[in-house]
C-alpha cells in the first residue's frame, strides 16, 4: 500500500488547514498474525481480557505491584470485600503513579499488563462499551476526573445500541443516532490526548461524511477539538482548532489508511504536544508541516457529540473513547495504540516494527513521569524555620553570596516588544495576560494590542512597562508570562538565579494609592499538564502602596488542585502559605545602607538565588557615589517547591474593593535574566547520546543547524539564544543568522518533548560566534 502521506495546505483568512492523504482505503482486513504474550506470570491479572482492571482484578494487580514496589505497601481493600475500587486505591494518598518506585518496576522480571486505568488519573473523560447496558443506550457513564455524568440520549430513536458484549456500541446507518454531554470549559488542559477505537462500514449510509467524535462542537477556537470524522473520499479526518493572530489556527490530519469493512477495528491516538498536533492511526504516524505554537482560550459553549446528528451517516460502532490529561511521550502513544490493538485482538494489523506487534504493553518507566510529591510535614517544618529572624538576616546589608557556579541561560533586555496574547499561537516569548484571570485582583487584565495600552514599550531606551491604566470609570491591570496558556515556552527547574532590573516612578508615600500591587513571581507548570496536581507559586517580590518600604519576599504557596473535588490529590485544599521575608526595608530594620523605598524613581536589580540548600534575596542600592552596590536582603532554607520547574511572570494589579481611576501607574522593566548551574547545563541524560552541536557558516543570512544527538525520539524543539537572548524556538533545527547576532555567542537548547519528562540539553557556545 502507498503510505506516503501528502500534505495539502489550505490557507484562508485567519484559517490554517493542514491535511494529509494517502493510498487506497482498506476494504478488506489484512491477514491477522498470531500474537504471543511475553508477560511473565501475570497475563491472568486481566481475567476477562478486556484490557481494563475491574475491582477484583485491581486488587490482584495491586498485590503484585506491592511486591514489586514495597513503598506502596498498604491495605487497599479497606472494607475487606475482595475488591479494590479506584476510590480505595487513591483516597488519602498521593496518586499511585507518584508513589510507585519506577526503577523497581522496570528492573522486575514480573511485568504487569498495562491499562489506562492502572493509574486512572490519566483519564479525564471516558466512553467505554463496557459501561453500557445491553440494548438501547440512553446513558453511558464516565470513569474520568471530569464530566463524570457521562453521555446521554433521551430520544429513543436517536439512541445507539449495544447488541452483544464486546461488539461495540452500534450507530445504525442513516439514523442520526448519537450521545451527547455538556461543555468542558477547560478542555485545552483536560483533554490533551484522545484515544478512539471504532469500526465503520464506509460504504454504507446515504451521505459522504459521518461525524464520529466532536468534542465541544462549535466554530470557535478551542471548539471541535478534537473532532474526528469519516469521509468517503478523503478517509479519516482528525482536527484541533486553536486561535491564531487573526482568525483560527485549524490543524487537520487526514488518512485513508483505515479499515472500512464494518468488521475490523481501528485505533486513533491524537492530541497536542508542545504546540504541535500529533496523530497515530492503527500504529502508523501521520506527519505534516504545521506551525510551532498552539493555544486556545477557555470555552463556554459547545456540546460534545459521539455520533452524527445527520440522518445520512454510515453505520459504525464505538469501542472506546478516552480523553486524558498531560502530554504523553511518543513511547506512551505507542503503548496506547498497542493496548487498544491487544484489547480488540488486532495487534497483528499493527506495523511489524511496532513494539507491541507481538507483545502486550506493560507497566514501565513511561508510566512514572516526574511529579512533585508534596511532603506537608517538611513544608511545615520549613515554614517554622522562617521564624528564625537571626538566621534570615544573618548577612543582611552585606555583600551577597557568590554565584560563579551559575551561568546565563536566558536574558531579555527588551530590545524589542515581544508580548503576544497567551491564548493564541502567535508568540514565542512573553504571553499575556496569562491563564489566571484573578491576577489583576479587583480590576480586569488588559489584552496586548488593545486600548488603553497597558504594555507600552520604548524602542529607543529598550524599556518595557507594565501599567495600571484608567479605563472609563475604573482601571485595567497588566501581566505577562514566559509561557502561553498551554504551559509552552520558557521554564526552568533545579537550582537557578532569577534577576530583574526594574523601576517604579518617584512617588512620595503620601501620594501612593494604597491598592497598588506590582509583583514578580512564578508558577510551577505541572498543574497545567496534570490537572489533579496542586499548584506551586512563589512570589519573588510584591510591593503595595500602603507602605512603599514593605517587602513581601518569597511568599510561598502550595494551592489546591484545580479539580477541587477529585480523589487523586492527597490534599484538595491549599497548604499553609509562608513568607520567607516580610518586613520594612528601612536601614534600621533591614541593615540595607540608606534603606530602600520602592517608589523612588530609581532602577534596582533584584536577585533571587535558589541553591539546593539555601535561597537568598539580594538587591542593588546606591553607594556613596550613587553607583549600584549589591547587598543581601535575607536568606532562608530552600524548600522542595523552589527546585521544581517554573515559569516567570510580571504583573501590576490593583487591590481595592472599589477601584477608581488614580492616573496611570507604571512599573518599568530594564531586563530579566535567568541563570542555572554550569554543571546542570553541561549535563545530559537519555535519550541524548551527546550534547547538541551547532554547525554552519558564521555570516549574516547564512543558516546554522543544531544537531540534537538524540536517539529514538522525533518530536523535538530547538531553542536558540544569542548571549542568552531568546531568538526563537521551533520544530526546525536550523536558524538563519541576522545582523542582530553579530559578535554574539550562539547556543542551542534542545528540548526532547517526545521523550519522558521532556529532557533538555545544551550545546556549547558556538565555536564560530563572530558573524561576518
Amino acid at each position: 500500500m502507498n503510505r506516503n502521506f501528502i500534505l495539502l495546505s489550505i490557507v484562508t483568512i485567519g484559517i490554517l488547514a493542514l491535511e494529509c492523504s494517502a493510498g487506497d482505503i482498506y476494504k478488506e482486513p489484512l491477514v491477522q498474525k498470531q500474537a504471543v504474550s511475553t508477560i511473565k506470570g501475570t497475563r491472568n491479572l486481566d481475567t476477562d481480557e478486556n484490557g481494563l482492571y475491574d475491582d477484583v482484578e485491581r486488587k490482584a494487580m495491586l498485590d503484585v505491584l506491592q511486591n514489586i514496589s514495597p513503598e506502596i505497601k498498604t491495605t487497599f481493600d479497606t472494607n475487606n470485600d475482595g475488591k479494590v475500587s479506584v476510590l480505595e486505591q487513591t483516597s488519602g494518598r498521593h496518586p499511585l503513579s507518584q508513589l510507585t518506585n519506577s526503577d523497581k518496576v522496570v528492573a522486575s522480571s514480573v511485568k504487569i499488563p498495562w491499562s489506562p486505568n492502572i493509574y486512572s488519573e490519566w483519564i479525564s473523560t471516558s466512553a467505554l462499551q463496557e459501561d453500557a447496558l445491553l440494548g438501547k443506550v440512553a446513558v453511558l457513564s464516565s470513569r474520568g476526573t471530569v464530566n463524570k455524568a457521562g453521555l446521554t440520549q433521551q430520544n429513543r430513536d436517536n439512541q445507539p445500541q449495544l447488541s452483544e458484549a464486546r461488539n461495540g456500541i452500534e450507530f445504525a446507518a442513516n439514523s442520526g443516532q448519537h450521545l451527547s454531554m455538556g461543555v468542558q470549559k477547560d478542555a485545552r488542559w483536560n483533554y490533551r490526548w484522545c484515544l478512539f477505537t471504532f469500526r465503520i462500514d464506509g460504504m454504507s449510509g446515504n451521505g459522504d461524511t459521518t461525524a464520529l467524535v466532536d468534542i465541544n462542537r462549535g466554530n470557535s477556537a478551542g471548539q471541535s477539538s478534537p473532532k474526528i470524522w469519516y469521509n468517503k473520499e478523503t478517509g479519516l479526518n482528525v482536527e484541533y482548532v486553536g486561535q491564531a493572530k487573526s482568525g483560527l489556527d485549524r490543524r487537520i490530519m487526514t488518512t485513508k489508511d483505515i479499515y472500512i469493512d464494518g468488521e475490523s477495528w481501528n485505533v486513533v491516538v491524537v492530541g497536542m504536544r508542545y504546540g504541535r498536533m500529533y496523530a497515530s492511526v492503527n500504529g502508523r504516524e501521520i506527519d505534516v508541516e504545521q506551525p510551532d505554537y498552539f493555544s486556545a482560550p477557555r470555552i463556554y459553549d459547545g456540546t460534545t457529540i459521539i455520533g452524527s446528528t445527520q440522518n445520512d451517516n454510515s453505520s459504525w460502532a464505538l469501542d472506546a473513547l478516552l480523553l486524558g490529561t498531560t502530554e504523553p511521550s511518543e513511547a506512551m502513544i505507542r503503548k496506547m495504540s498497542g493496548w487498544a490493538a491487544h484489547r480488540l485482538n488486532f495487534e497483528g494489523k499493527l506495523p511489524e516494527n511496532h513494539p507491541y506487534y507481538s507483545q502486550h504493553p506493560v507497566l514501565d518507566e513511561e508510566d512514572h513521569p516526574h511529579r512533585y510529591v508534596h511532603d506537608d510535614e517538611a513544608w511545615t517544618q520549613w515554614g517554622q524555620s522562617l521564624q528564625d529572624s537571626v538566621f534570615r538576616k544573618s548577612n543582611a546589608g552585606n555583600k551577597p553570596v557568590n554565584t560563579n557556579t551559575f551561568e546565563r541561560v536566558f536574558y531579555d533586555d527588551f530590545r524589542s516588544k515581544r508580548i503576544t496574547r497567551s491564548f493564541t499561537g502567535e508568540g514565542n516569548l512573553w504571553q499575556s495576560p496569562g491563564f489566571n484571570t484573578a491576577v489583576g485582583a479587583s480590576i480586569p487584565l488588559a489584552l496586548p494590542g488593545t486600548e488603553p495600552d497597558a504594555y507600552a514599550h520604548n524602542a529607543e531606551t529598550k524599556k518595557q512597562t507594565l501599567s495600571l491604566v484608567p479605563k472609563g470609570n475604573s482601571m485595567v491591570a497588566s501581566a505577562f508570562y514566559s509561557v502561553n496558556d498551554m504551559g509552552h515556552g520558557y521554564t526552568w527547574d533545579g537550582p537557578k538565579v532569577i534577576r530583574i532590573r526594574a523601576m517604579s516612578p518617584n512617588i512620595p508615600q503620601k501620594d501612593l494609592a494604597p491598592g497598588l500591587f506590582p509583583a514578580f513571581w512564578s508558577y510551577g507548570t505541572e498543574w497545567l499538564f496534570w490537572r489533579t496536581s496542586n499548584r506551586i507559586e512563589v512570589d519573588w517580590f510584591e510591593f503595595d502602596g500602603k507602605n512603599g518600604q514593605w517587602l513581601n519576599g518569597l511568599a510561598s504557596h502550595y494551592h489546591y488542585s484545580h479539580l477541587t473535588d477529585n480523589i487523586y490529590a492527597k490534599n484538595n485544599k491549599s497548604a499553609n502559605s509562608y513568607k520567607a521575608y516580610g518586613g520594612e526595608l528601612t536601614e534600621a530594620k533591614s541593615n540595607i545602607p540608606g534603606g530602600l523605598y520602592f517608589w523612588d524613581g530609581q532602577y534596582h536589580t533584584w536577585e533571587f538565588v535558589i541553591d539546593n540548600d539555601l535561597t537568598y534575596i539580594n538587591v542593588t542600592v546606591p553607594d556613596q557615589n550613587g553607583k549600584d552596590q549589591w547587598v543581601e536582603v535575607g536568606r532562608s532554607k530552600t524548600p522542595a517547591t523552589y527546585l521544581e520547574r517554573m515559569d516567570i511572570q510580571f504583573d501590576y494589579a490593583l487591590k481595592d474593593e472599589q477601584p477608581k481611576p488614580i492616573g496611570e501607574q507604571r512599573f518599568t522593566v530594564d531586563f530579566v535574566e535567568v541563570l542555572q548551574k554550569s554543571a546542570q547545563i553541561s549535563h545530559f541524560t537519555e535519550p541524548f547520546i551527546a550534547a547538541p552541536q551547532i554547525s554552519g557558516d558564521a555570516s549574516v543570512g547564512s543558516t546554522i543547524t543544531c544537531t540534537a544527538n538524540l536517539q529514538g525520539v522525533k518530536d523535538v524543539r530547538y531553542y536558540w539564544f544569542a548571549d542568552g537572548y531568546p531568538l526563537t524556538y521551533s520544530y526546525n533545527a536550523s536558524y538563519a543568522l541576522s545582523a542582530n547576532e553579530k559578535g554574539a555567542k550562539i547556543r542551542c537548547m534542545v528540548k526532547a518533548v517526545g521523550a519522558l519528562n521532556m529532557p533538555e540539553a545544551w550545546s556549547a557556545e558556538w565555536e564560530s560566534p563572530i558573524v561576518k
